[in-house]
Order: C-alpha cells, then structure tokens, then sequence
C-alpha cells in the first residue's frame, strides 16, 4: 500500500479505533497502536509495517448446508410406481427367479432363436449331410478293389459283336484345341440334344460364332426325332463337317428303317387285318416298331440314313490340356470298363448305376446316377488316366456339369435351351464355357398342328 495513503485511512478511523459502518472492517495491528499511542508520524509506521498486515480483511457469512440430493427414480411418475402389481413381495407364493426369468421377453426371444438354429441343424444334417455321407460310403465301398474281387465287375467278360453299328471311333487329332504357345485357335463345339430343332441349332452356332475353318461341331446323340425338322438338321450338320454319336433315337429310327426295308413279312398288330400286307402306319406293328419312328424313317432320304450310320456309338475326341482323355456319348459309360467292352445299349440309355453289381440301368429307381460314380471313380486315378465324359440324353436332370461329366440335354424340344459346351485353347490348360439359346415348345406346336 502506497504509505501517502494512510493519513487518509487513518482519518476514517473513529477515537474508539472503529471504521464507519460503510466502510470494510479493519483491524488494527499492534504496530498501529504503537505508532498511534506514541504519536509517531504515519510515514514512519507505514514504513515499519507488514506488507501482509496492511490488507483489510472481510468478514463472508456462512454458506448453508446442502441440501440432502434425491435419486432419479424418484422423479419417474411410470405406472409401476403406483401400481400393486409390480410391487416386490417376499411372500412364501412369489415366484421363483428362474420362473420369473423364463417369463422375461428377452429369454423367449433367445430361446426361439436358439430353437430354430438347432432346428436348422438337424434338417441340414438329416435331409443333406447324412444322404451325402451315406452315398459316399457306399460309392466308396462299391469301388474298391476287394469288393471287386468278391464279386466281379460289370464289363469284364466279352460282350457280342454288333455288326449293324460302329461302336467306337476316334476323332482327328488335329481338329483338338492346343494350349499355350501351340493354340492355333481351334475350338470343340459339343452340342446336347438337338431333337430336330434346326433353327435353334442355327441360332446355336451364330451365338458362339462358328467358324468352319477353325471350330468343329459335335452332336452329343438325339439330333433326330420328336422336333419339327429333323432331316434339316441332318443336312445342317452334313454342311459343317459335324461329328456325332448314336443316340437311343438314331438307333430307333434305324431299326424301323431297317425293319421297313427288311424282305421278311412284317407281324401284323392285333386289330389288323390279318391278310393284309401293307403297312399303313396307322397303328403299331409288332416288327415295326414306334408309329412316329416308322413314320420319320420314311421322311428320311438315304443319304440321310446313310450319314447316321456313321455316327459310332462312342466317340473317343482325345486328350485335352485339362481335361484329360475327352469322350462324347449319348447316355452314360461304365467306370471301369474300357471303351471296347461298353455295351452300346447302356451306352445310349443309361441313367443309374447299381451299387452292388455295377449294373447299369435306363430307369431312374434303384440305383445311383452314373455321374456321380463316374466321378468318385476318376478321383481314384492318376491324373494322366483321367477321363472327362460329355454326354446328353437326360433332359429331367438338365444341364449337368461336374469335374469330370458335361450334361448338355437342357430340354430344347420341351421349351428349355439349346446349350453346346465351348472347348477352347488356354494359356496353360483348355478352357471351357457354355453358351445356350432359348427354345420352343415344339410338343405344344405338334399338338396344334395335330388338331
């Protein structure tokens, strides 16, 4: 404090040593009484006193206590607050906690979760996991060599020569696509059941650009039969240098076309006129065969019965990077079982195999697809004896690719699509695509016409 500024203090302070009540109490040191009652000047006590001692002290009121602070379920006003039913009772009737935890939403809502993933489970293992699991035991089994031994295998012992029929023929070598620095660009175009669809087969080879020079087409069986042109599509593939295999329609029909062209007297059906001769294709014949196959037989002309013959019950393509040994038949093959000794009519109608003996079977009960033992089987083998099988025929099933079967039949003539399997040069191994055209109903167009 500056010392000028304490005469002025000073003079504020009353005989009775009190400030007026407007001013702040001060108190008096015992230096100011000293200086005071020894009449000392104010410039020499100022100059003798405490920094700390000059300042004027305030007296503050006490502050009242706090007041007690209230928990804030207190301010809640819900229902629960009034109403008896939630109020807690210690009664011997309460319920127990567990009862009073399985009543909790949150409980049921875990436990139909919990309900419907054990649910899921159980349905997953009895209806896929299970099946599965047993099939492949079962094909496991049904493969091995001892059992092979107990009971032999389908196929081993020397079936009949069929003079009336190539059985297997091999495709031209260089009419493979090649891979890595050898691709010149040649492409295997393998098609399913073509059923007598000429225009689609047409729209078939615009869609994957067919090049004549470089592509060669494959019918995989059935080119023929239930469509609305089926020596067009004959012609057609006449035209582009096509390959193809007999199919359970080819062979019908070539049976009626012999059967008609036989020099025996045909067997007469049971409302013909027993001297009658001729066969006017008005019903079925016992030595004749199908109505329809006698009548497309007819509608054929011999350079077209001819070129059917041509096509071999089994077509060996060769191998492809990839791939391994390709072979295109109609049906199915027997694992197992060389090429040679294949009975060409399992060959072109087969669908099932039985487990036990390996027998196969055009029927869809009682055995197992052959697909699936074909390809347990070729899992088996070394990689350079493996071999992929293209195949149509079963338009239920549909288009069917696995690792070392190629389904085509995608049910063209019913509606579906018409689908041929692209084989094609690789950097390393072939490549392979599919490629499909939708279809008409023919079935419903022939009854139209039919009307």
């Amino acid at each position: 404090m500056n010392p000028q500024r304490r005469p002025q203090l000073r003079s504020r302070i009353s005989d009775s040593g009190s400030i007026s009540s407007t001013q702040p109490t001060i108190h008096r040191t015992r230096a100011d009484s000293t200086a005071t009652d020894n009449n000392l000047p104010a410039t020499i006590f100022a100059g003798s006193m405490d920094y700390k001692d000059s300042l004027p002290t305030y007296s503050t009121p006490p502050r009242p206590p706090p007041s007690p602070r209230r928990p804030l379920i207190d301010f809640v006003k819900n229902e629960w607050r009034t109403d008896p039913k939630y109020a807690y009772s210690s009664t011997s009737n309460h319920e127990p906690d567990w009862l009073s935890m399985m009543k909790a939403p949150r409980f049921r809502r875990y436990a139909i979760v919990y309900l419907m993933i054990l649910s899921t489970c159980w349905m997953t293992y009895k209806w896929w996991l299970r099946p599965m699991w047993t099939e492949n035991v079962a094909l496991t089994k049904s493969l091995d060599d001892k059992e092979r031994m107990k009971k032999g295998w389908f196929g081993v012992n020397m079936r009949p020569a069929f003079t009336d029929m190539i059985h297997l023929k091999t495709l031209d070598e260089g009419l493979l696509p090649k891979s890595g620095k050898h691709d010149a660009g040649q492409r295997l175009i393998i098609v399913g059941d073509v059923h007598g669809c000429k225009d689609e087969l047409i729209a078939l080879l615009d869609e994957v650009s067919f090049n004549p020079l470089s592509d060669h087409l494959i019918l995989a069986g059935d080119i023929i039969a239930k469509g609305p042109d089926s020596g067009g599509v004959i012609d057609l593939a006449q035209q582009m240098g096509a390959s193809c295999v007999r199919g359970n329609h080819e062979d019908r029909i070539l049976l009626a076309h012999r059967s008609l062209h036989s020099a025996s007297v045909p067997l007469q059906g049971p409302t013909e006129d027993p001297h009658n001769t001729d066969d006017d294709m008005s019903e079925e014949s016992f030595s004749h065969g199908d109505y329809k196959d006698r009548a497309l037989a007819k509608e054929l002309n011999d350079k077209q019965i001819k070129w059917l013959k041509t096509c071999p019950v089994i077509l060996r393509v060769g191998n492809v990077d990839g791939m391994g040994e390709v072979v295109v038949v109609h049906a199915g093959l027997v694992p197992g079982v060389d090429l040679e000794r294949q009975d060409p009519f399992n060959v072109m109608n087969m669908r099932t195999i039985d487990l036990d003996t390996h027998v196969p079977s055009e029927g869809r009960d009682g055995g197992v697809a052959w697909t699936k033992v074909w390809n347990k089987f070729q899992k088996r083998l070394d990689k350079e004896e493996r071999s992929t099988v293209v195949y149509g025929h079963d338009s239920r099933v549909g288009l069917h690719i696995k690792k070392f079967s190629k389904g085509l039949d995608s049910g063209c003539v019913r509606g579906g699509r018409l689908t041929a399997l692209v084989v094609e040069g690789g950097k390393y191994e072939a490549k392979q695509s599919l490629v499909g055209v939708d279809c008409k109903d023919q079935r419903r167009r022939h009854k139209v016409e039919g009307s």
